[in-house]
């Protein structure tokens, strides 16, 4: 027994049926190794230690890092009410995020791994409430997700593997007010067995694959707003339009290498780079974005089955950076500067660059990953804010579009590779360790709120003492009120003689 006890457990090979006596149940081993685990994870984060997984990057704050976060604190968190609501720290053996999505009523956020693990989180808590999908062998990263608009309960996963995934989300008490205390998931101890013994974790009937004709990696997709179609992006630098109905691609927008040669730059309508971004509009049900590495930003019509109907260049988006609302399109590039950009749909030209204007000066660039409007649509239907993302500033920026002032920064131990968003909850995450749910509101709106608290007890409905009506009207509700100037007051000869005139 102290031989066995004396191995990692991290070794696939350590436990068999002739290295573990009789007496010892396999279950018990499992248990006592799952327990090593969790506390060596516990131990790591007590001491601020670097992650033992390969893909995970951590770095130690240094003396201007704390400095920084204090200067950051005081900036736009102190008198506030903008705060990290949590910051939830995972195993590393689920990998980390690359993607994450929040359900339409925002009591769920949907979160997918770069093993394979898709996980179903608390809107507010980010407490995980299922397990939707399994960690795969080899690991198949999880590019991108989105819910169906006209399917309740349903979100489509884009997989390395090439296939885009259904998955059904179960029906779990999710409340927001009254958040849920316990966590349900699978158990840890047979998903070990499968993976230690067998080489794969557990089938999950959740997640199903939905389409499976491409042999290439699938990075990203898009599900229309009102029709039944679906775009895919993918590594071969094609796109896919599927309908949902047949499962059948309807059209496919990919053209040779060897053609490229022959089409001058200015006329060709197809990407020739891996289509990592992909976005369909909210409000237009024919129209969706796609980002690739070609360093183009296309705009395609679904009616148009020659190519895309417009073509932006000076972009360098390299992950899922792009976002739509309305008649603007939001990108976010792999660069030092300029990385924030708006381009206009109806001028078909450049809107603005964002360049900020009170970030610190110490940021080595901006490389965004991630980038999306802020989807408050109390506070944000024009699209005023946006939340950014990536390797250079380690923090996720507000940033307020119309004067490109950094309005709140949320920091972060590593670079960020997803963000999601439901009214005032920003949910964001990247190759750290750590899930976090923020909460953001409007300056302009607390303003207001200061204001009217001030004097909260006063009534504005009623005229102030001795103000004086200039006019009746049977509609009005101070019609009833007394006319008569307050005895306080001197009457002045000009007033009274106004007054006199107007009763005769």
């Amino acid at each position: 027994m102290s031989k066995i006890q004396d191995i990692s457990s991290f070794h696939v090979t350590t436990y068999s049926r002739y290295n573990i006596s009789e007496s010892t149940s396999d279950i018990q081993v499992f248990v006592n190794e799952f327990k090593k685990r969790i506390e060596c994870d516990l131990r790591r984060t007590e001491e601020n230690a670097k992650e033992n997984f390969i893909t995970f990057a951590e770095k130690r704050l240094s003396i201007s890092d704390i400095t920084w976060l204090q200067d950051n604190y005081d900036r736009f968190f102190k008198d506030t009410e903008n705060k990290t609501l949590i910051e939830d720290h995972y195993l590393s053996e689920c990998g980390f995020i690359c993607s994450m999505a929040y359900s339409p009523d925002g009591e769920t956020i949907i979160v997918g791994h770069s093993t394979g693990l898709i996980q179903m989180r608390h809107g507010s808590t980010g407490t995980v409430l299922c397990t939707l999908r399994n960690i795969q062998f080899p690991p198949k990263p999880v590019h991108a997700l989105e819910y169906s608009s006209f399917e309740s309960n349903v979100c489509y996963a884009a997989c390395i593997d090439g296939a885009v995934y259904r998955i059904e989300i179960p029906e779990i008490d999710t409340s927001i007010e009254e958040p849920p205390t316990f966590c349900i998931r699978a158990d840890p101890m047979l998903e070990s067995l499968n993976m230690q013994f067998y080489g794969s974790p557990g089938t999950s009937l959740y997640a199903t694959p939905f389409v499976t004709q491409q042999r290439g990696a699938a990075l990203s997709l898009g599900v229309m707003s009102e029709c039944k179609k679906m775009a895919v992006g993918y590594a071969d630098t094609s796109i896919k339009i599927y309908n949902m109905e047949t499962q059948e691609a309807d059209v496919t927008y990919k053209v040779h290498k060897l053609r490229l040669q022959f089409i001058p730059k200015k006329l060709q309508r197809m990407h020739y780079g891996q289509v990592v971004a992909l976005r369909a509009h909210p409000q237009k049900p024919f129209l969706f974005a796609s980002g690739a590495w070609d360093k183009t930003l296309r705009i395609w019509d679904i009616r148009c089955q020659v190519g895309c109907v417009m073509t932006f260049e000076g972009v360098d988006i390299c992950s899922d950076a792009i976002d739509l609302n309305r008649e603007h399109v939001l990108a976010g590039s792999w660069l030092p500067t300029d990385g924030v950009s708006v381009w206009d749909l109806t001028a078909r030209k450049l809107l603005s660059f964002i360049k900020v204007q009170n970030r610190r000066p110490d940021v080595d660039g901006e490389y965004v990953y991630a980038c999306r409007y802020w989807r408050s649509y109390d506070y944000n239907r024009k699209g005023k804010y946006a939340l950014v993302g990536g390797s250079g500033t380690n923090s996720l920026e507000v940033i307020n579009l119309h004067n490109r002032y950094i309005t709140c920064s949320y920091p972060s131990p590593g670079t960020i590779l997803a963000v999601t968003s439901y009214q005032e909850r920003i949910a964001f995450a990247g190759t750290s360790s750590a899930f976090t749910i923020a909460s953001f509101y409007d300056p302009k709106l607390q303003k207001e709120k200061y204001q009217a608290a001030l004097d909260a007890d006063y009534d504005y409905s009623k005229p102030a003492p001795g103000t004086i009506t200039l006019y009746h009207d049977d509609v009005s509700m101070y019609s009833t009120t007394d006319q008569t100037p307050d005895t306080d007051m001197p009457e002045s000869p000009s007033s009274t003689g106004t007054d006199t005139t107007k009763s005769s």
